[in-house]
């Protein structure tokens, strides 16, 4: 008869240790960088001259930012967009130099902002400064209510893991240079970075800012050809966001697996916030969020929700059968770890130098993740384990070996 070893006691041995972060966000949704293309003050030239290009090419989501102050009887017809995966962004009630004395900044920037989503079913959580104007009053304000602002100092490259000042995120104002602006995403794709384009009319006119119809396209076609995410401002930035967030978060134990809680970084974050994700530990297990299970994509990633702001791992995964495997009972008589009482398994390795391994009776060998998480178990002599679970089909990563007989525990890389 066989059972396997379950990790009951280990699990309750650890309690409610927090262990470092076992998810990563995958950068830019799993390509080598992010582009956003911006479009102000609703031109109508924007929808009448692109609107069948953006039809047929689902893939490229933009930002069109309104105000108050420039084509307001245009905005009707763009609302309609976000329903197709667009942005509606907020470009102040007046389109006025947000700096100036007087200047009402809760109803220029925060009311307006409402104003905007009582007009259709959308979030608004991207701004962009008139004239690209601000100071520290302006600034404070836009983050009351929304989680990136655009202003237009150059086209900044804003790479994958350093924070960028959210109330101050560059763009590139196309003032004729197509070539500049693809240049702008090459080295964006170069660096693992995203970059942001701003436009206005998309007829060639408009004080040297306007952008032809095939000047426009060319430049979005580029931006497709080198694989760039090519996603609104307000979602990049979400996701950029909670990548911050979510990849510092620590598992906890639970029955059977473990949990990783976090908190949103803004109240304005979206809704919904899609993050394709790894999960150290997650091979065999269940992922679940809100009781939902998540299923692994393809490339072995997750695409998960982090509003949900909870995620947990559970369920064992099955061991490979061996011929030589002994009955291990998880009954009490199972010794717990009490080498290593409460240590957290990431801060063993001075313990487990004083470990002697020098047997060659074949012992029962219990896998666990750096989570704390039993993947496999095996047998082999302690002298052999480490070259034993080396041949086992696990992913890379940081694992801890426990003798079941012993109770000698040893991490291992693989």
């Amino acid at each position: 008869m066989k059972a396997v070893f379950k990790s009951v006691a280990f699990m309750s041995m650890m309690g409610a240790v927090a262990y470092a972060a076992p998810i990563t966000t995958v950068p830019w949704d799993g390509h080598p960088g992010a582009v956003s293309f911006t479009f102000d003050d609703s031109e109508i030239s924007q929808l009448n001259n692109l609107g069948e290009y953006f039809e047929k090419n689902q893939d490229i989501k933009v930002t069109f930012f309104m105000t108050g102050g420039m084509n307001a009887g245009n905005q009707s017809k763009y609302f309609p967009m976000a329903a197709k995966g667009h942005e509606i962004g907020n470009h102040s009630k007046s389109h006025s130099d947000l700096t100036g004395n007087g200047v009402n900044l809760k109803s220029e920037i925060t009311d307006y902002k409402y104003t905007l989503e009582s007009k259709g079913d959308f979030e608004v959580v991207s701004f962009a400064t008139p004239y690209c104007y601000y100071n520290d009053a302006v600034e404070a304000e836009i983050a009351k209510a929304h989680i990136v602002n655009r202003n237009c100092q150059g086209a900044t490259k804003y790479k994958w893991d350093e924070e960028p000042v959210w109330e101050r995120i560059s763009s590139d104002c196309y003032q004729g240079n197509t070539q500049q602006s693809k240049g702008n995403m090459s080295e964006a794709k170069q660096k693992n970075a995203w970059t942001v384009q701003l436009n206005h009319g998309v007829d060639g006119a408009g004080f040297g800012y306007g952008i032809t119809p095939s000047d426009m396209i060319s430049i979005m076609d580029e931006a497709k050809a080198q694989g760039l995410w090519r996603a609104p401002m307000g979602r990049v930035a979400a996701y950029y966001r909670a990548h911050f967030v979510i990849d510092k978060a620590t598992s906890t134990n639970i029955d059977g697996g473990f949990k990783v809680t976090w908190t949103s970084p803004h109240p304005a974050m979206p809704k919904s916030v899609p993050l394709r994700v790894k999960i150290e530990g997650a091979d065999g297990k269940t992922v679940k969020q809100k009781g939902k299970e998540i299923k692994a994509e393809d490339d072995g990633s997750y695409v998960i929700e982090f509003m949900d702001l909870e995620l947990e791992v559970v369920g064992a995964a099955a061991p490979e059968s061996s011929s030589s495997e002994e009955v291990v009972s998880s009954s009490s008589e199972e010794t717990p770890l009490s080498s290593i009482n409460d240590t957290p398994m990431s801060s063993t390795d001075a313990i487990a130098q004083n470990f002697q391994w020098a047997s060659q009776e074949p012992a029962n060998f219990a896998v666990f993740s750096a989570t704390g998480v039993m993947v496999k178990t095996f047998v082999a002599t302690p002298q052999s384990a480490e070259e034993s679970f080396r041949a086992l089909q696990v992913p890379h990563g940081t694992y801890y070996l426990k003798d079941l007989k012993s109770n000698y525990i040893k991490k291992v890389v693989r």
